[in-house]
């Protein structure tokens, strides 16, 4: 079912970087509500067409640059520390629930899969 959704559109979704897919793309290709949007990208978590990442950003404002992806939000650390920042002699330990936390999620290519086994 999902899948043929997708195909319809899927030029729209061609454009889209299958490494960083946003509830924001899914409620824009398909002109649905952001609710709508979340419940998709539930449903396609759970049929494994898509998996569920979490992004941490840096909180400073001259860098706000991921500092790490994690697949789960339990493997969040408590502090985290910006290489980028720490290089740059700026504020580079953060507390995470002081940071931006970006859910976003992965395109699964099963056929990339099938064809390496």
């Amino acid at each position: 079912m999902l899948k043929n959704i997708f195909k319809r559109q899927s030029k729209s979704l061609e454009e889209t970087d299958p490494d960083r897919i946003y509830v924001e793309n899914i409620r824009s290709i398909f002109n649905i509500s952001t609710r709508w949007a979340k419940y998709i990208c539930k449903i396609a978590v759970r049929q494994g067409i898509l998996k569920r990442k979490f992004a941490v950003e840096c909180k400073n404002n001259d860098c706000l640059r991921v500092i790490k992806t994690f697949d789960n939000e339990f493997d969040i650390p408590k502090t985290i520390e910006c290489r980028t920042c720490e290089l740059e002699g700026k504020e580079f330990k953060f507390n995470t629930n002081e940071l931006n936390i970006v859910e976003y999620y992965q395109y699964i290519d099963a056929d990339a899969d099938k064809k390496t086994n």
